[in-house]
């Protein structure tokens, strides 16, 4: 930079302008003429400043000869410390001519300033000069002195205006010569330079950046200022100094080109004062990179034999006994603490290069001290045979704090014996990956960066490095490091055979600043950016060294920060940087297998933090072997003289699970084990979607058992060993003791359920976030498609959960909390999904047992049995007591789930919908009639035990050839909507004859006369026996009637007795007429045939429903005593059209949660809505990878034939008739703009939730705004949910036995393979308004956005909030419009994730949360932050994803309430407005009532 230019050193060592006549004169002479001559101008000088009056020294050569004494009198010894203290005082009182004189400066001094002040200033620096033998007490007085001069310099320098160019050259070399007599000999405690080191480098810097202000230096100067400062370097404030002044610049540099905006380098306001306020951006510009190179190779801090390869040091080691060579001197023993200071200083300006918001102040940057313990480390990275033990006399530099170390260096041979590594000050704070701000969108290239820095870099990150013989360079004095660096020394031209290098950690504190700092430069890495291959190949060659893990060559602190800061290293799209992956395994199996390190960490990095940085890079590890299989990984140690040993990735797959499994099982850290739980459900999803994809179908012989994974965790991995190849270690033969049941997804399966599952209830059960985490997991295990399924797994984890959840349930009172019982309710859901997803489980009658047992537990608070051998009690006896009711509702859910849904899932209409299709208005088109349900329904409705409503059409629904009593009821539960048809038969349905046939007349039978004999028997009341018996006297103890009779009334008995005799005759002429009247009657006789009732076709069926299913009891319809709760059984009034409408808004409460995704496409550079919403209107405008990401998220659906949830409340749970509906007019060459939800979305559903993706366009986004506008005009409760639609009807599923109208729904293929379906037009549709009113929707209104980003830095401008508009799901106005509502703000939070596509095929994550308020729960998973997918299990992990955000905002949320306790208490609201208060008589009366036909 300045080979053009002459240095001034010489001259400036040379100069005898500090010379006196007296100096020529013995010394004792000219001792006795300075101390008279200079006390009488001092005592003058004190009595004329006194008085004001002028000084006695009128002439020019009354001064001079003045001068040329007091120039003698500044040199003389210590012991004449007046006369030197009267020199300093005359000098000082002269130097205000040159800004405001006082009345004692002589004239000639006054009227003409500069030319005798140039003189002074040669005069003083006698009074810099060391005074050898000096006692301390006279060179402190001498330091005294000396900060008095250098403060009135530096006052001239910053008030004078008068200063000629000549004076400040003069006064710029003043302070090199005084530096460089000061600093330049080795340094000797309590010497001058000592005392004066930092004051003396601080005026330098500070007054040399005020002359580039006021008069720039000459070239010449600026090479004699960077040539003197190789002479001081071994001092530690030099360093320091630098760092200020390239610290201030450096902040006024970065806001001169980058703007306010930009992130700011923060340094302390003493600091940012060095730099005038008036100085010009284009003097900063020359300054800053004149005083970035005023040190030249910052590296050469490294080599002591460099730094002592001075004439003052080989002058010291000649007159000095006790050293030998000067590269031994004591005061080199502080090289480690400069040279990492120094490279601590270029790390923070690189990272005010990248954007990284930092402050940096000199007592938590520079503070450092060297504390050294005798003890060794229980652990030490050096191994015991090249230990050196540590002296404690060695010298302390301590500025602030109290700083300790523990450890030893490493040394070799030819090594700084007493040399110790330095330690990170306490007060510089613990660094922490969860804090680090991202790197600056606008920042720098990484070839800019590395132009400036990456020489030094480099170098130092190799320093104290052996290199491999295929890395030595061959011809070590051709390079240079710098291309303005004319330092021809570096670390990559050492030797190979030089082994005074080997294993040299005195270093490896600043080696690994400079790791680091090029670890976060090639992190920064922006999409599609060049970086030249130089760098490239240098920075893998650093990588290389650093990631060394065996005993002999492990670095501990390089390991350390270069894994703490390359946690993007496999995101950012690096060429090669896959060679790096065998490395990185190593070093991470070394961090992770462990529970505590083996090696000496950098002390600034936290142990739980560097985990959680290993963490991060094995997430970007999981899918390299499955994605590039069989594609080798060079080796980095490969040459010409060399083979190649070479590793493919799919080698790697056993050994990374593996890594992974053993990492969960040892981590404690919560953070840290969930995103292994993220990457344990990519592993297993990766892995079985994979082998789905190639149709493998391979078992092992046996199950996993619970001892294998204690067993296999407990193991910890070996390290690695170093050859002539780099992969020839032992930790690659180790793969093969490895369980070879890992290789497939079936083993893999087993051993992730059976390590979560112990994991859970042996360390995660009382943590919150994990807990939730693992249940998340269990939940995404259960749907992974394993061929064969691992039953014997499936049940062992169901038998998990259930242990989970009796485990919580079962602890004391003080531990029951809202998280514990969110935790439970978790476990509920996880375990239903297991079970409709492993239906075969329930006919194991030990897992059913368990399950049944744990939702009793969950309702009722405790179990019939705890033991098996205790006597069950019974539901009527148990007193409820459920932990809380959040746990009793998710109970509940489970056995209804059990009941309605395992192994009927999905039901026959598709899994849009758990509600039957069929309501009242479908219904009454087959009955009598065409009624409306609002003009007067022939349903009659009755409430069940307040929780279940159940509508009852007395009509047979068409089936006129076979009039049995018929009753068609919609049942409304809490658990959705189901209609039955139920017929009274006496014969089953399974025999071909019909009903009618039964019912029709069978006929006579053809008539016998053949009766057979005919006797003639005398009819008797009693036997003949009877009058052979003799009668006795209590027979005749009756008189007999004519013993009665008198006179009076023998008249009367004779009238009678001829009365009877007439009649007998009369009966006999009657008996034979009729009889032979009968006989002349032809067969049969119609009067005397016996003929069947008539049919009848009118029937009660209500009454018949209600009362063979015992509901018609007295204790059904009597009111509770002493309470508001309604009886057993009501009737609901349907007099009016409410109740219609009131159950329609039942209907519209769903019966699981629903969710909405919205989906964004962004380009490189955009920030507006309008720009990204434009990009899905054609194929064109996105990446193919995004419509295949699309379509692997669910399957499409149109929302007019759609039961399910559509993204938007108006258009949801109901299926429209869509006359003027062609399929002809499906638009193509979208770019998913047809999923936006105007006419189609995508749509995935479980059993326990449903979820849509809505891909916003632009038309949308002017709906939305229109909508706005007109809402604004009108009411809340205007026509939004209007009701009079007749062209709004619903079609009749098939599943039924309907026959399904025009519009219907068409059929689906399996919900897993969703079919490439036309999409339809978006110039025909239109956002359709139901009716349906209001209903209370509870919990948060949570936002989730997946964006996809074809540059991954624009994620920091993409403009969130201005797209809610278009995110409208109508929840959020229902929620507050509606009259039950909570009167609370809702919550909102908005979730994006971010998809990157990488050039190698991968996707990376970014998860973002914005209005983020106090939360306890952490992000879910399996995605977490900078995650590396596959594109197999992209889409299924972004939906599982998305779905475990919204649960865990609902568990979290106090105002949510699950669907079916939503619709319970609709339900009780509908049957509290609408309820006949009806007496027993009353309610049987109306019951017995005709209904209307």
């Amino acid at each position: 930079m300045y080979s053009e230019w002459a240095s001034l050193q010489e001259d400036i060592q040379c100069d005898k302008g500090n010379q006196s006549v007296l100096h020529k004169f013995p010394a004792q002479v000219g001792r006795d003429v300075a101390c008279s001559v200079v006390r009488h101008i001092s005592g003058n000088l004190s009595i004329a400043a006194a008085n004001d009056e002028p000084s006695s020294l009128q002439d020019d050569k009354d001064i001079k000869w003045t001068m040329e004494v007091l120039c003698y009198g500044l040199g003389l010894p210590l012991n004449e410390h007046d006369t030197i203290n009267d020199c300093v005082k005359v000098y000082c009182e002269w130097l205000t001519a040159l800004i405001v004189p006082r009345p004692c400066v002589p004239r000639p001094i006054v009227d003409d300033p500069n030319p005798y002040a140039q003189d002074m200033l040669h005069h003083l620096l006698n009074l810099f000069k060391p005074r050898p033998a000096a006692g301390v007490d006279l060179v402190k007085r001498q330091a005294l002195l000396c900060h008095r001069v250098l403060r009135a310099i530096e006052g001239v320098a910053k008030e004078s205006n008068i200063l000629t160019r000549a004076t400040w050259e003069a006064l710029l070399k003043f302070l090199l010569a005084a530096n460089d007599s000061l600093l330049s000999p080795p340094t000797e405690k309590d010497d001058i330079g000592d005392h004066l080191c930092e004051r003396v480098l601080s005026v330098l810097f500070g007054i040399w950046m005020l002359a580039c202000s006021k008069c720039f230096p000459s070239p010449s100067l600026w090479k004699t200022f960077r040539n003197m400062c190789q002479f001081w370097r071994h001092h530690e404030a030099l360093v320091i100094q630098w760092h200020k002044i390239n610290h201030a610049l450096t902040s006024r540099i970065i806001r001169m080109m980058y703007g306010p905006d930009y992130p700011e380098l923060l340094v302390g306001e003493e600091d940012s004062q060095v730099i005038p306020p008036d100085t010009s951006n284009e003097c900063i510009t020359q300054s800053w990179f004149r005083f970035l190179h005023i040190i030249q190779n910052p590296v050469d801090l490294c080599r002591p034999n460099i730094i002592s390869n001075t004439q003052r040091f080989l002058q010291y080691a000649l007159a000095s006994e006790a050293v030998i060579d000067p590269s031994h001197h004591e005061c080199l023993l502080k090289l480690p603490i400069i040279f990492f200071k120094a490279m601590r200083g270029i790390s923070v300006m690189v990272n005010a290069f990248l954007g990284v918001p930092q402050s940096v102040k000199e007592e938590n940057l520079m503070a450092a001290g060297l504390i050294i313990s005798t003890a060794l480390s229980a652990t030490p990275s050096t191994p015991p045979g090249q230990r050196k033990t540590n002296k404690p006399n060695l010298p302390m530099s301590v500025l602030t704090g109290t700083l300790s170390s523990k450890g030893s260096s490493k040394g070799s041979q030819n090594a700084i014996p007493k040399t110790a590594t330095p330690p990170i000050s306490s007060s510089m704070g613990r660094l922490s990956l969860g804090s680090r701000f991202p790197f600056a969108p606008t920042r720098p290239s990484c070839n800019s960066v590395l132009h400036l820095f990456g020489a030094w870099l480099f170098d130092a990150s190799l320093a104290g490095v052996k290199l491999h013989a295929a890395h030595a360079t061959k011809h070590k004095n051709q390079r240079r490091t710098s291309s303005f660096i004319e330092s021809k020394h570096s670390s990559t031209s050492a030797d190979p055979s030089d082994t005074s290098l080997t294993s040299d950690n005195t270093y490896e504190a600043g080696r690994a600043e400079a790791c680091g700092a090029l670890c976060r430069i090639f992190c920064a890495h922006k999409t599609r950016e060049d970086i030249l291959p130089v760098y490239y190949s240098r920075f893998y060659l650093i990588m290389y060294y650093g990631l060394q893990t065996e005993e002999g060559l492990i670095s501990g602190q390089v390991l350390s920060n270069i894994l703490f800061n390359s946690c993007d290293l496999l995101r950012v799209d690096l060429a090669g940087v896959q060679i790096l992956v065998p490395y990185i395994l190593n070093a991470l199996e070394l961090v992770l297998t462990k529970t505590q390190p083996d090696f000496k960490l950098c002390e600034q990095i936290p142990y739980v933090e560097l985990r959680k940085a290993c963490v991060h890079l094995l997430l970007s590890m999981l899918c390299l072997p499955l994605h590039f299989k069989d594609l080798e990984i060079k080796d980095i140690l490969s040459s010409p003289e060399t083979p190649d040993h070479c590793l493919s990735f799919i080698s790697l797959k056993t050994r990374i699970i593996d890594l992974l499994q053993k990492a969960l099982f040892n981590e404690t850290d919560s953070g840290n084990t969930q995103m292994l739980l993220g990457g344990l459900m990519l592993v297993v999803q990766d892995l079985a979607t994979c082998e789905e994809a190639e149709q493998l179908t391979l078992q092992p012989q046996q199950d996993v058992s619970d001892g294998d994974v204690q067993a296999d965790m407990s193991q910890t991995s070996t390290s690695t060993s170093s050859g002539e190849s780099s992969y020839h270690d032992a930790s690659y033969h180790r793969l093969q003791s490895q369980p070879r049941d890992l290789d497939t997804a079936y083993g893999l399966f087993g051993h992730a359920t059976s390590l979560v599952c112990t994991r859970l209830m042996a360390s995660w059960k009382s943590e919150l976030n994990t807990a939730l985490a693992a249940m998340e997991l269990l939940a995404g295990l259960a749907k992974v498609c394993i061929k064969p399924p691992n039953a014997m797994m499936c049940k062992r984890t169901v038998k998990w959960i259930c242990d989970f959840i009796v485990f919580q349930c079962s602890r004391p009172a003080p531990s029951h909390s809202r998280d514990l019982h969110s935790m439970i309710v978790a476990a509920f859901k996880c375990l239903q999904l297991w079970l409709v997803e492993h239906s075969s489980l329930l006919y194991d009658k030990e897992c059913l047992h368990n399950v049944l047992e744990v939702v009793e537990l969950g309702i009722s608070g405790s179990k019939s049995q705890n033991r098996a051998s205790d006597p069950p009690k019974f539901k009527g006896d148990k007193q409820l007591m459920p932990a809380s009711m959040r746990v009793k509702d998710a109970a509940e859910a489970v056995l209804t789930c059990i009941i309605d849904q395992v192994g009927a899932f999905p039901p026959p209409c598709g899994p849009e919908s758990l509600f039957s299709l069929l309501d009242e208005r479908s219904l009454l088109k087959y009955a009598k009639g065409s009624a409306l349900p609002e003009h007067g329904s022939p349903f009659r409705y009755f409430a069940i035990d307040n929780s279940i409503i159940i509508g009852l059409l007395e009509q047979p629904l068409g089936n006129v050839e076979d009039p049995l009593p018929m009753v068609t009821s919609l049942i409304r539960g809490p658990f959705g909507r189901h209609a039955w048809t139920m017929q009274l038969r006496h014969s089953p349905r399974a025999q071909k004859i019909s009903s009618q046939a039964h019912l029709s007349d069978p006929g006579r039978p053809i008539p016998n006369g053949d009766v057979g004999v005919h006797h003639n028997v005398q009819h008797r009341y009693f036997p003949e026996s009877v009058d052979r018996i003799p009668l006795t006297l209590a027979d005749k103890s009756i008189p007999p009637m004519e013993c009665l009779v008198t006179d009076s009334n023998k008249e009367e008995l004779d009238h009678l007795k001829t009365l009877i005799e007439q009649q007998i005759v009369f009966e006999g002429d009657v008996s034979n007429q009729a009889k032979i009247a009968r006989e002349k009657t032809p067969f049969p006789d119609p009067q005397t045939e016996c003929k069947p009732p008539r049919i009848s076709h009118d029937y009660q069926t209500a009454r018949l429903f209600l009362s063979h299913y015992g509901f018609l009891s007295l204790e059904a319809l009597k009111e509770p005593s002493n309470s508001s709760v309604p009886p057993a059984l009501v009737k609901l009034d349907n007099s009016s059209g409410g109740l219609c409408a009131d159950l329609e808004a039942l209907d519209g409460v769903p019966s699981r949660d629903n969710d909405t995704v919205h989906i964004f496409y962004a380009k490189p550079g955009q920030k507006t809505p309008q720009e990204i919403l434009s990009n899905v209107t054609t194929q064109s405008r996105v990446q193919p990878q995004f419509l295949e990401f699309l379509h692997s998220l669910g399957w499409p659906v149109d929302v007019r034939r759609h039961a399910g949830w559509t993204g938007h409340i108006s258009t949801s749970w109901r299926i429209m008739e869509t006359e003027d509906f062609d399929d002809d007019d499906y638009q193509t060459g979208t770019g998913g703009s047809v999923y936006d939800g105007r006419q189609q979305v995508l749509y995935w559903a479980d059993v326990s939730s449903e979820m849509a993706f809505v891909v916003p366009s632009p038309e949308t986004f002017k709906l939305r705004l229109l909508s706005v506008v007109s809402d604004t005009d009108k009411s809340p409760t205007s026509d939004r949910f209007s009701m009079n639609e007749p062209h709004i009807q619903l079609t009749k599923p098939k599943s039924l036995g309907l026959e399904a109208e025009k519009g219907g729904r068409q059929d689906r293929e399996s919900p897993g393979s969703p079919p490439e379906a036309a999409v339809a037009s978006g110039n025909q549709a239109r956002i359709r308004r139901l009716g349906r009113q209001p209903t209370s929707m509870f919990g948060p209104d949570t936002k989730v956005f997946a964006v996809w980003l074809e540059n991954f830095e624009d994620h920091e401008n993409f403009p969130t909030g201005d797209l809610l508009s278009v995110a409208s799901t109508g929840q959020d106005q229902q929620c507050s419009s509606s009259s039950t509502s909570v009167q609370k703000v809702p919550e909102k939070d908005i979730f994006v994730l971010f998809i990157h596509a990488l050039q190698n095929g991968l996707f990376r994550i970014h998860l973002q949360l914005q209005d983020k308020g106090h939360t306890k729960m952490s992000m879910a998973i399996p995605l977490v932050d900078g995650m590396l997918v596959s594109r197999r299990t992209l889409g299924t992990l972004v939906r599982q994803t998305a779905i475990n955000i919204c649960r865990r905002k609902r568990l979290e949320s106090e105002s949510y309430q699950p669907p079916h306790v939503r619709r319970k208490l609709k339900i009780q609201e509908v049957v509290n407005k609408y309820r006949s208060s009806l007496t027993e008589a009353e309610f049987y009366t109306a019951l017995f009532q005709d209904m209307p036909k």
